[in-house]
């Protein structure tokens, strides 16, 4: 099993010291820096728009190139690039994508996703019943950009494209591996039939994964693509602080969870029920009150969140726990997230620095005796 690391450049909640942006940025740097050092694989980096404290990470591209000069060999992903072609037209991702993986020396991991809060998409003038629509038009195109000379363009629903030379060319052929963010039964069989990986942005237990795991992979079965073109993997996605005690770990990385949970609730409800998101309102408040019945159960916010999975904090020991019932199913990467709702530079770079040396050996341990 591999292990990622994700950045959504979240400053958390206000007020926030001088130049906490900026700083935020370059801290991130560093923190990739001792991820490739203590042996995690793929760094990711999503693209929202407007998320004021939750994402101020407009422009992955940017930061990604840059990080790629400050790293050798950890797997550079742009997770997710929003595909509709009014966040991002088809010709331009083919374009960054490639001319990532060039300054990468072809490490770069393709992510794609079509949004899922409403000030995104309403503000780029996407109607959401579009979005998956749009997204499948993007997908479709793009490896034959990185593949045609020249490429001969696409009359489709949602774009018309000319015929045109589209450089440069991405090192790694036919093209870098491929993903989707995917939360449903529906998106990861989507996911399949297209030979895409997936990654898993879901709150929930490992055991949540296992029935959504076995629709990817029967669906993946029948995807018609040759096999240089498949990416068969599931990434699961961990919000996590790991610290020297457990009262450290739950005095740091317990509010900044909660904040993080309760602003992904709070965002992704605004497209919940609407067109080509239904499921949103099904999954949501199930999440919600699987959550309420343990902070019952518990008289905290902590304990409900580690046993749901939505979290991996505490000591090493503790943290272990959690990623090795990712690592006893069928997933191929856990993605952890450790610079989030605001804590400081120096606890991220401790929580990174305890995960790679005394959680990452020991789960792959266990997992190859497994095997």
């Amino acid at each position: 099993m591999k292990y990622g690391m994700l950045w959504e450049m979240q400053l958390g909640p206000r007020p926030w010291p001088a130049n906490a942006e900026a700083n935020h940025y370059w801290d991130a740097i560093e923190q990739a820096k001792l991820a490739e050092q203590v042996g995690f694989d793929y760094l990711w980096h999503v693209e929202h728009h407007f998320l004021t404290e939750y994402s101020h990470a407009s422009s992955p591209e940017v930061w990604l190139s840059a990080v790629a000069q400050h790293t050798e060999r950890i797997r550079i992903g742009h997770g997710v690039v929003l595909l509709p072609p009014k966040f991002n037209p088809s010709f331009h991702v083919a374009e960054r994508i490639a001319a990532l993986d060039v300054m990468s020396n072809g490490r770069v991991e393709f992510g794609t996703g079509r949004a899922a809060t409403a000030s995104e998409l309403e503000a780029y003038g996407i109607d959401p019943a579009d979005a998956r629509g749009m997204w499948q038009e993007a997908l479709q195109e793009i490896p034959k950009m990185w593949r045609d000379e020249p490429y001969p363009g696409f009359d489709g629903t949602y774009m018309k494209l000319p015929s045109r030379e589209v450089w440069p060319k991405p090192i790694q052929r036919p093209g870098p591996p491929m993903w989707m963010a995917a939360s449903s039964p529906e998106s990861f069989e989507i996911a399949g039939r297209n030979g895409l990986g997936v990654l898993a942005f879901i709150i929930g237990h490992a055991d949540n994964l296992t029935p959504l795991i076995e629709v990817y992979r029967d669906a993946i079965k029948q995807c018609p693509k040759p096999p240089e073109e498949i990416n068969n993997q599931i990434a699961a996605y961990v919000l996590t602080h790991v610290a020297d005690s457990r009262e450290e770990a739950r005095a740091v990385g317990g509010p900044a969870v909660e904040w993080y949970t309760e602003n992904v609730f709070k965002l992704f409800s605004t497209v919940s029920g609407k067109p080509g998101y239904e499921i949103y309102a099904k999954m949501l408040p199930e999440n919600a009150a699987d959550i309420e019945r343990l902070v019952e159960k518990y008289g905290n916010a902590i304990d409900p969140l580690i046993e749901l999975g939505v979290i991996s904090v505490g000591t090493p020991e503790e943290c272990r726990k959690t990623i090795e019932s990712f690592s006893s199913i069928d997933v191929d990467q856990i993605i952890t997230s450790h610079a989030i709702g605001g804590i400081s530079h120096e606890k991220v770079m401790r929580s990174i620095e305890l995960f790679g040396n005394e959680v990452i050996p020991h789960v792959r341990a266990s997992s190859a005796v497994s095997a």
